[in-house]
């Protein structure tokens, strides 16, 4: 069938008569705005991704340097990874003790000065040990955990790191484990990340 200039013309004129909202699309995506507008939303999502990953990274050095008790070098870091914790042995010069009981470790310490636990170790004796030579034997750590364990670092821990305190907590009588010796020391500590 042959087409005449009359069918022609309105085969034009169907084409032109396009909707008002098909139009505006049209016009809308063929410009830069929707290109524009979803680059910015990616970068915000990168930025704020970023920002909160970055905040997981942090490392720490410190020591305690008291007249009771030294302890050369203390370290610590937190990532998105891993999250690792190193203590020397402390070395105690205080007077020393006989002792039936122990608790010593590395304590966080929040807001309102409750005491979280990163680190301790205890123990009931049955004979009286020296104090020197538990804290000498048993203050040293280095241990590491995956981020998402939260054996030692908890989301508490991890919330207060920068108040770190070694504790030493023992009984001088025997059968009794409330502590008699009691020593708290704020470690020193030293943000090396920003």
């Amino acid at each position: 069938m042959k087409m005449t200039k009359n069918d022609k013309s309105k085969k034009k004129i169907e084409k032109k008569e396009t909707p008002g909202v098909v139009r505006g699309l049209k016009k809308f995506f063929n410009s830069p705005v929707p290109l524009i507008v979803v680059l910015l939303f990616i970068n915000a999502f990168l930025v704020i991704y970023i920002s909160q990953y970055n905040a997981k990274n942090r490392i720490f050095v410190g020591y305690v340097d008291e007249e009771e008790v030294q302890v050369a070098n203390i370290h610590y870091f937190t990532n998105g990874d891993m999250n690792y914790f190193y203590a020397s042995n402390a070395l105690y010069l205080a007077d020393d003790q006989d002792i039936y009981s122990y608790q010593i470790g590395y304590y966080v310490v929040d807001s309102k000065n409750n005491y979280i636990e990163l680190a301790t170790r205890s123990n009931s004796l049955e004979n009286s040990t020296s104090l020197k030579d538990v804290v000498d034997e048993m203050s040293g750590w280095s241990f590491a955990e995956a981020d998402k364990s939260e054996y030692f670092f908890t989301s508490e821990v991890l919330k207060y790191m920068d108040n770190l305190h070694f504790v030493i907590k023992a009984s001088t009588e025997e059968g009794s484990t409330s502590a008699d010796v009691y020593y708290d020391f704020k470690v020193d500590t030293t943000k090396v990340t920003k």
